[in-house]
């Protein structure tokens, strides 16, 4: 059963006259007769009567006809709706981006973007652990995500570079420099990231390469978190420059050992047509981050 078929049979239903039907629908009178008679061969009843004169629907003509009807308007529906997504300049754009962005980048992105563009468009965030964000992409439970780390079955496009640090306690022997070696801090308790987070996979790649485990004393699943057990003096952790560092009693320092930089990610489904208003914040994010780094932000 083919959608022309069920167009003509609804046509044809109206006028209840091949020759004009066929000329509304701008075909000629055997298509349109071979049309419904294969139609009526593949539900097995005749959907109308003829006679000399004139045609009329069956009982059966009558009864598919409110069910062609009903599909068809609500066909039409989704084309509308279809169009309207297209041609959106207002909707809700879901957001999700890992803890360390959280108060810094993000509020400036939808702050500029909201300046920039007066339609209303409005936000929604997750934030979450690498992991839970991909998720919630691949659900559709946000549009676009920020992350340290890609996937296979994401778009991803790197936006800038972020450098790692070690932070220490203000009172711990180490605070003493203002830049180490891995090597140095290998045997320190640790406060690590939980798992699902790119930065803690980076840093059990790095233990391996030093043929050692952490000692992990605790796993939170954010940076403010971990910085918070910092300032408690519970371990040391390798964390990116959020902004509570400058607030907290502690010390940041410098890893000079290579590869403690990573790269933060734009990303988005791969399967995905992004509709109006996601991609002007995509954009936009794209427009800002490259003109941060003209100015060598």
């Amino acid at each position: 059963m083919k959608l022309l078929q069920l167009k003509y049979f609804q046509t044809l239903a109206r006028m209840l006259h091949y020759t004009k039907a066929a000329e509304a629908l701008h075909i000629s009178q055997p298509s349109l007769s071979y049309s419904i008679a294969e139609l009526e061969k593949e539900l097995k009843v005749p959907l109308f009567h003829r006679d000399k004169k004139k045609i009329y629907l069956s009982p059966y003509g009558e009864c598919f006809l409110d069910y062609v009807d009903q599909a068809l308007n609500i066909l039409d529906k989704g084309v509308d709706h279809v169009h309207a997504m297209k041609n959106a300049t207002s909707g809700v754009v879901g957001i999700g981006y890992i803890y360390s962005l959280s108060t810094d980048f993000i509020p400036k992105i939808v702050d500029g973007f909201k300046k920039e563009n007066p339609d209303n468009i409005k936000f929604k965030y997750l934030q979450d652990l690498h992991s839970g964000l991909v998720k919630a992409l691949k659900e559709e439970q946000v549009d676009l995500i920020l992350s340290a780390d890609t996937d296979p079955s994401l778009v991803s496009v790197p936006l800038w570079k972020q450098e790692l640090y070690v932070i220490v306690h203000k009172d711990h022997p180490l605070a003493k420099k203002d830049e180490v070696e891995f090597a140095d801090i290998i045997h320190e308790p640790f406060i690590m990231l939980d798992e699902g987070s790119a930065l803690r996979r980076m840093l059990n790649k790095k233990f391996e390469e030093f043929q050692t485990a952490p000692n992990i004393v605790s796993e939170p699943k954010e940076c403010a978190a971990a910085l918070q057990y910092v300032a408690h003096d519970d371990g040391i952790a390798v964390l990116p420059d959020i902004h509570q560092t400058s607030l907290m009693p502690v010390k940041k320092l410098k890893i000079l050992t290579p590869g403690f930089v990573r790269t933060i990610y734009l990303s988005w489904k791969s399967d995905t047509t992004l509709i109006p208003p996601v991609q002007k914040v995509r954009n936009y994010i794209l427009k800002y981050v490259i003109a941060r780094t003209d100015k060598g932000m």
